[in-house]
């Protein structure tokens, strides 16, 4: 199109030339044409072969615009430019037809060949005007009394006009071929995927692939024409109906993700659904996706029935041994005071309560850690889970600050222990000097980091790497462990980076999508 717009250019030059300088006229007009000819090379070479015209070629234009300038100033030949343009546009013309001849697609091949045709029709009145033009003595300019030159202006526009709508018909031969061959690929990738896919019209069903119409134990293996609410429950019929007028109205519905499909024999099964508009033949429609999940939901609530079990036994268990384990400390308290008065006896019985009381504690610890991640990760908001840590830990002088109430974090249900742990093993190990705690977050690259630093005595070199192992500490030795677990929950690590003697500092890095900021602080 682009380049039957430069030749109309041209040709409209040549029309009202008498009244223009012959520069503009006359050797304008020609390169336009020789321009729009190459264009028409360039793009059939990519149309039918997917490769551009070399560039080079372009710049012929350049020493065949110098030629032409020469043989209308210095020597006014009208035979020598038509010689000139017509050794430039006759060979573009062969090649272009013989690409266009030469490309095998035989849906093709009768609008191949009437391009084609166009154009070597067109290549041979170039041909023949130039040729007459050298033999025939006489006035051969455009403007001249030559009989030749309005029959080849009128044979020219036409074999344009036929070769231009030959390319778009091709073009859309084209888009229709490759539409059709993309229907068959989906239709088939549809046809072979095991979830269930349908077309529907908000009501009765426009295509099923075979999966679908095998679930329903269809006899002919097609849905088409049943009710999409014939073989849902009526929970789930209600609910995709209230999505279906919600989504057809233009509103943005609440997602609706599962539903129940219930089968001839009254079997449910369980399903995710992905319901998309979608054009089908040109008619709105809607396109459904469907997951059967009934195995992974039996095997979910299968284990959830074990997991449920295995807490039971633990807590009956736990239970048992918590109390046996006071019984013991009884026995031993009374066995203090019988002994205390033999030095070695009383040592050794501190020593065994002193064990029964870790004993005690790490079965405490054991209650914690197993509700860790039985609960789906929520937002929390990090002043609020501080505040709440604080209220049951002795603070003595100890100010804590929090630099922002407006930050919450998406982690582990037992998130607040976090804070909890930090600012107790602060209160623990920071020496009686230590005054404050803060709490302070900063962006990064890498996301959200807060810090839990205080001005206490730090924490030795040598312990840093050991600081979170399971049983390390002066106490319990979980504390810091379980706060590191808690974390790794939802994709959040942390770092101990302080200097010994200028106080410990605890550095949490939240990943992007974990952290937000809210706009309503009010707890």
């Amino acid at each position: 199109m682009l380049s039957l717009l430069v030749t109309s250019c041209g040709y409209f030059l040549f029309v009202i030339g008498g009244s223009l300088p012959v520069l503009l006229y006359s050797t304008v007009a020609d390169l336009l044409i020789v321009l729009s000819v190459m264009m028409r090379l360039d793009s059939t070479g990519r149309y039918f072969r997917s490769r551009a015209l070399p560039r080079i070629i372009y710049c012929t234009l350049i020493p065949a615009a110098l030629v032409l300038l020469w043989f209308t100033f210095r020597v006014d030949s009208p035979v020598m430019r038509g010689v000139i343009i017509g050794l430039l546009i006759v060979p573009s013309f062969v090649a272009t037809s013989l690409i266009a001849i030469r490309f095998r697609e035989p849906e093709t091949r009768s609008l191949r060949y009437s391009f084609a045709t166009a154009l070597l029709v067109t290549a041979f009145f170039w041909t023949l005007i130039t040729v007459n033009a050298i033999i025939t003595p006489g006035d051969h300019s455009l403007g001249g009394p030559d009989p030749v030159n309005p029959i080849f202006f009128i044979v020219t526009i036409l074999m344009d006009i036929v070769s231009t709508a030959s390319f778009l018909m091709l073009n859309m031969a084209r888009s229709q071929t490759e539409l059709r061959k993309s229907e068959e690929q989906y239709r088939n990738l549809a046809d072979n995927l095991p979830d269930y896919i349908l077309i529907h019209d908000r009501e009765f069903i426009r295509y099923a692939n075979p999966a679908a119409a095998r679930l329903m134990g269809s006899p002919d293996k097609t849905l088409v024409g049943t009710s999409i609410y014939s073989f849902l429950t009526a929970a789930s019929a209600e609910a995709s109906r209230a999505y279906i007028h919600t989504l057809h109205s233009g509103d943005a519905p609440a997602p609706l993700t599962t539903i129940e499909i219930q089968l001839h024999d009254g079997t449910i099964r369980h399903c995710m659904i992905k319901t998309v508009p979608i054009e089908d033949k040109g008619m709105p429609a809607l396109l459904s996706v469907i997951t059967d999940i009934t195995d992974r939901k039996a095997a979910e609530e299968a284990l959830s029935r074990v997991n449920q079990k295995l807490t039971i036994l633990a807590s009956i268990t736990r239970h048992d041994i918590k109390n046996q384990l006071m019984a013991l400390s009884t026995y031993l308290k009374l066995s203090k005071e019988e002994l205390d008065t033999i030095p070695i006896a009383s040592e050794y019985l501190k020593k065994e309560m002193k064990i029964a009381e870790t004993i005690g504690q790490q079965i405490d610890f054991t209650k914690i850690y197993e509700d860790m991640g039985t609960k789906a990760p929520v937002w929390q908001n990090i002043n609020a889970s501080v505040q709440r840590a604080i209220a049951t830990l002795p603070l003595r002088n100890v100010d804590v600050e929090v630099d922002r109430l407006d930050l919450e974090i998406y982690a582990d249900s037992l998130f607040e222990k976090v804070f909890y742990n930090l600012i107790d093993n602060a209160l623990r190990y920071g020496g009686q000097a230590m005054t404050t705690i803060r709490i302070t977050s900063y962006e990064t690259g890498a996301g959200l980091v807060i810090a839990c630093e205080d001005d206490g005595v730090g924490i030795p070199g040598e312990d840093k790497k050991h600081v979170f192992a399971q049983g390390y500490g002066k106490n319990t030795g979980l504390g810091l462990f379980l706060t590191r677990e808690i974390l790794s929950i939802t994709g959040i690590t942390i770092a101990e980076t302080g200097e010994p003697g200028k106080g410990a500092r605890f550095e949490i890095l939240v990943p992007r999508d974990c952290y937000r900021v809210i706009t309503d602080t009010r707890e």
